[in-house]
């Protein structure tokens, strides 16, 4: 297996995953619609990703550039991100929205501590919106996100550092990820409350890591092969059918068992998923996830999720039947988010090349530079926060 230097079916999965998202948080269909699965899948790609772009890098040049990863991320994630926040302050402060928010709320989407602020004001003042600025509670991923970014690559760098193979780091992660799936239990059987359990970074961030250990194990787009000597086919032909079914299960489960376990079964059963339609593009499934109208909307996702629960609230104001309200919002939010990427997400992407370029040492090739590949910017999926 050749090593890709674009990975297909990434961008679907994003476009899966934010419509997935979007009806959870619609008044349609709500609570019976799991919509937690998408920012499930969305920590995982990331995870995957991230991870397969910093391998690249270190098996080019056998460094990693921490500055490099920093500012690419900062400059990816956080002018978007604070757009969005800015948005719904002013949407709040002119009393369009209705809203308690305070300094303290407000900085903790600024500084991407969001969801532990989340837990305080479920815990403090019994009202998880206490003091954030309206709509804009779905920041508590990209806060888990982004304390991920911050410590992983440096403990990548410090792992490699000391001759530690990247095969030994991917079973460490996974039994990292085995780990949260512990504490998760401990926390339920001592009774933590739900958002305790679903929005903090140390119960959350399994997905992430296991997105990061197949990247490091068994990553098709590297040209690795399935763990274990299993056969390419049974993976395909087996192992992903029957983590589609475990995805399903895991997905409707009830919310007691959702919060302590199905997660980390999600996830787990992500990896023949994600085996087969990077590899498989060309199926049934591969194909609808490369539409390119599909794949755009996975490349507009980050800033779909980012103002989707704010273009939701005002079209609510307009009294319309629930389904014609949500159907609306759906439409109505790829305005900003096409405007969004075009005016500042491409826009950085260019300045953050050419930064990139001046301070690339000379000999060093991009992560995404190996053997002739593309740029990382024109992959199939570069890494967008979501969650």
């Amino acid at each position: 297996m050749v090593v890709q230097s674009k990975i297909p079916s990434l961008d679907g999965l994003r476009a899966a995953s934010i419509v997935i998202v979007l009806i959870g948080h619609g008044q349609t269909l709500g609570d019976p619609w799991p919509g937690h699965v998408g920012v499930t899948v969305f920590f995982f790609l990331s995870g995957f990703l991230i991870t397969t772009l910093l391998r690249r890098e270190y098996e080019a040049n056998q460094r990693i550039s921490l500055g490099r990863f920093y500012l690419r991320r900062a400059l990816r994630i956080l002018p978007p991100a604070w757009i969005a926040i800015t948005l719904c302050v002013i949407v709040g402060a002119a009393g369009i929205l209705p809203s308690t928010m305070n300094i303290w709320g407000t900085l903790s989407e600024y500084l991407n501590y969001t969801n532990y602020y989340l837990v305080y004001a479920d815990q403090v003042h019994g009202e998880r919106t206490f003091g954030l600025p309206p709509e804009s509670t779905q920041l508590w991923s990209l806060a888990v996100e982004e304390h991920f970014y911050l410590v992983f690559p440096l403990l990548l760098i410090v792992l490699t550092a000391l001759r530690i193979r990247m095969r030994t780091i991917g079973w460490a992660l996974l039994a990292a990820g085995g780990a949260v799936l512990v504490w998760r239990l401990v926390l339920s059987l001592e009774g933590a409350g739900f958002y305790r359990l679903y929005v903090s970074t140390d119960t959350k961030f399994d997905g992430l890591v296991i997105g990061a250990a197949m990247a490091l194990l068994f990553n098709p787009a590297l040209g690795d092969r399935p763990p274990f000597g299993i056969p390419e086919w049974i993976v395909n032909r087996v192992l992903a059918p029957v983590g589609v079914v475990v995805f399903v299960i895991a997905a409707i489960s009830p919310e007691a068992p959702r919060l302590a376990v199905a997660d980390s079964a999600i996830c787990l059963a992500l990896i023949p998923v994600f085996w087969f339609v990077i590899t498989r593009p060309t199926s049934v499934a591969g194909r609808v996830l490369n539409h390119r109208w599909v794949a755009h909307l996975g490349v507009l996702s980050f800033s779909v999720y980012l103002l989707h629960r704010l273009v939701l609230g005002l079209v609510q104001l307009a009294g319309l039947e629930p389904w014609l309200s949500d159907l609306s919002a759906y439409l109505l939010v790829l305005i900003p988010a096409q405007l969004m990427f075009l005016l500042v997400e491409r826009p950085l992407g260019r300045v953050r090349r050419d930064f990139e370029a001046r301070l690339r040492p000379s000999g060093c090739v991009s992560p995404a530079g190996v053997r002739g590949e593309a740029t990382v910017e024109s992959m199939s999926a570069t890494v967008r926060a979501h969650e």
